[in-house]
């Protein structure tokens, strides 16, 4: 392959701080050919972030020795999600709209956020109903960790990268190349054809320094993390369970 090689300045890339990996990032290196520029294409995809009206997003993260992910999917005003989020041993089935979130947590949850075997044992089967203003688990609230740190629509017109297409799912997407802004941590982010962001990856070393960035994770340990998007304005809405399904919780 081709590859031609352009000094110019570092630059943020999307972070995921929603998963506890690194939030500033940076891109350094190169262009392959036949691969447009990252700044002819990120506009155009950032657009496509900003304008979304729904999406399915699919991450996790690896950090020290706690794994993280979320699956989820559905619409951004939150009229209509689902999905799961997990940490470590407490996950949690995921099902709302702009009223109210329905969760089905496991033992874990209910040990680690006070409720207990009582509070398992009321719910039993059923959908645990919260306003959704106090789940913390609506579509909106993810989707705003997600892209808190977007660059830009311009911000890739000054900078360093490698570039590549390379096969994703059984789809030719582009691959963008660099590293973080305080180290040489890698980061990758993966665009379609249509310019749609499909994938986000990256990998933090551990660190020890006290005089780090600010922007980087305040989690000196090491991981690494991986987010896919897909169903850009696309995803179908899903239906709120049955009044008989669901179990409220007093005063809420």
């Amino acid at each position: 392959m081709s590859i031609t090689t352009t000094q110019r300045q570092p630059l943020r890339a999307l972070g995921i701080t929603a998963l506890g990996a690194t939030a500033a990032l940076t891109l350094a290196g190169c262009a392959g050919s036949g691969v447009p520029a990252l700044e002819d294409v990120w506009p155009e995809a950032h657009a496509s972030i900003q304008d979304a009206t729904s999406v399915a997003v699919d991450g996790s993260v690896s950090q020290g020795d706690q794994d993280m992910t979320v699956s989820i999917s559905g619409q951004i005003d939150d009229s209509s999600y689902s999905g799961n989020v997990a940490m470590g041993d407490v996950s949690v089935e995921i099902l709302g709209n702009d009223e109210y979130t329905y969760m089905k947590p496991n033992t874990a949850f209910y040990e680690e956020n006070g409720g207990g075997a009582q509070l398992q044992e009321m719910v039993g089967d059923k959908w645990l109903e919260m306003p959704a203003e106090q789940g913390g688990f609506t579509m909106s609230t993810l989707w705003d960790a997600f892209t808190e740190d977007i660059p830009s629509s311009d911000e890739f017109s000054d900078s360093e990268y490698t570039s590549e297409a390379v096969d994703l799912n059984g789809e030719e997407v582009y691959k963008y190349t660099g590293s973080t802004e305080d180290s040489d941590d890698p980061v990758s982010l993966y665009v379609s054809k249509d310019n749609k962001l499909v994938r986000l990856e990256a990998e933090a070393a551990s660190s020890d320094d006290e005089s780090a960035s600010p922007s980087a994770s305040s989690d000196s340990s090491s991981g690494t993390g991986t987010i896919d998007f897909s169903e850009w304005d696309a995803v179908e809405t899903v239906e709120m369970p049955a009044e008989d399904t669901i179990f409220s919780v007093p005063g809420l």
